[in-house]
């Protein structure tokens, strides 16, 4: 069952954001703050490209009527 990720007004960065805070919460390297910081960072640029796919998949096509006056 796929579902909406964007669903109720999720930005493109927001979930990029999550998306590499969550990547990098499940690395057992990480053992600072710092490290952690520097992970996102790593992580964010990809992340970043995969929602952009995604987002581009979900998003309708915009079409026009025209109309006759």
């Amino acid at each position: 069952m796929a579902f909406n990720v964007f669903a109720g007004g999720r930005k493109k960065e927001s979930v990029a954001y999550d998306l590499a805070v969550n990547l990098a919460a499940k690395d057992p390297a990480i053992t600072t703050p710092e490290s952690f910081i520097q992970r996102v960072a790593d992580l964010l640029p990809a992340c970043r490209e995969a929602v952009s796919k995604k987002y581009k998949d979900e998003s309708p096509t915009p079409f026009g009527i025209a109309i006759k006056r």
